[in-house]
């Protein structure tokens, strides 16, 4: 697989990742319940703990996410290196980013939320991806805590780390280097025996 197919081919996993990370965590995740009061304001009346649900189902798909892009970043032999790490870096963080825009617009189309809701009616809202003090703005509007965005980053360098320890080859079997050995070699054969 040469370099260009195989950018294509890390984009497309990126992608394809954070897209159905997004999905997932959309459909496994649980509205939190309300009832709306005067003046515009609500008051939960759910389980407590929905919110604090919906952000674990987001870092255990994030674990997850990170293993997957490590192993797409690391299938193409020509985006093993340093240029891999770099581009696996990116695409991980890339990942969450759309995670989080299809997980929020599939879980707005879940739950209603409260708007039109009279004083007194029950509603169910999409849960955030907000953890205090950690807010980062991700150029849509949306806040999310930066601490999620690096979670499928790190699993998947750690992965990634895993990989080329397990490999045996000294070159991590990366095609750039294959040419240099292969005519290292020819000339050797070709070379007259002096016996």
């Amino acid at each position: 697989m040469g370099s260009g197919r195989s950018g294509l081919f890390a984009a497309a996993g990126v992608a394809a990742t954070g897209i159905i990370w997004g999905a997932v965590w959309a459909l496994l995740t649980p509205g939190i319940e309300g009832r709306a009061v005067e003046d515009g304001r609500a008051v939960a009346i759910g389980d407590a703990t929905a919110e604090f649900g919906a952000i674990a189902r987001f870092f255990c798909l994030a674990l997850a996410a990170g293993v997957v892009l490590a192993i797409v970043f690391w299938y193409p032999p020509a985006l093993r290196g340093p240029l891999g790490v770099v581009g696996l870096s990116a695409g991980a963080v890339a990942a969450g980013i759309f995670a989080i825009w299809v997980g929020d617009a599939i879980a707005r189309q879940r739950f209603s939320g409260r708007d039109g809701v009279p004083a007194g009616g029950e509603f169910t809202q999409p849960p955030t991806l907000r953890i205090d003090g950690a807010h980062l703005d991700t150029l849509g509007g949306l806040s999310v805590s930066w601490v999620l965005l690096v979670v499928a980053p790190l699993t998947a360098l750690v992965t990634y780390f895993l990989l080329v320890v397990m490999n045996r080859d000294a070159d991590l079997g990366h095609p750039a280097s294959a040419p240099h050995d292969s005519t290292a070699l020819d000339s050797t054969l070709s070379e007259p025996s002096h016996s």
